[in-house]
């Protein structure tokens, strides 16, 4: 967190929110290259770190049916390498089953997990959304395996399922 109020209890609440550091204004370019420097090495030693998170910048790419999403480029290629374009949402509800294979989703879920919630929970929209995703990965559209419903839930990634 790079800010200009620089009280104690300012960073007290900053760390307490989720920042991995606090830089107060004005600071030394050096300083501020360093702290980057270290976050970035906790994050990427941490013994826990998410796959997900590392794969991500080295351009790791998910599997989805006849398609692969790749992670770092926010793109969507087919079995040939040719891009499918994609939306916005549509990459964040990919990634998003990436991050859960083979778990049930709920709608509500989905939705705080996109941290789209502009959307109501009860809203079909998000049905719309995954049909049109489904046309894009799926071999059949019309008999998913790859997206799949969850009756009475929502939705569920299933990997190696094509």
């Amino acid at each position: 967190m790079v800010t200009g109020a620089g009280e104690l209890v300012d960073r007290i609440v900053g760390l307490e929110m989720g920042a991995d550091d606090y830089v107060t204004k004005p600071f030394d370019p050096r300083e501020l290259l360093a702290r980057l420097k270290s976050v970035l090495r906790r994050t990427q030693a941490r013994p826990g770190a998410s796959p997900d998170a590392a794969g991500t910048a080295a351009g790791h790419r998910v599997r989805f049916g006849r398609c692969q999403l790749d992670l770092a480029s926010h793109q969507l290629f087919d079995g040939d390498a040719k891009e499918i374009p994609i939306t916005a949402m549509e990459f964040d509800l990919l990634k998003v089953f990436a991050d859960h294979p083979g778990k049930a989703l709920s709608r509500d879920r989905i939705l705080t997990l996109t941290k789209n919630r502009e959307w109501d929970p009860y809203d079909r929209s998000i049905d719309i959304r995954i049909a049109r995703l489904r046309r894009k990965v799926e071999a059949d559209a019309e008999h998913p395996v790859v997206i799949r419903t969850v009756r009475g839930v929502g939705y569920m990634y299933v990997p190696g399922a094509d």
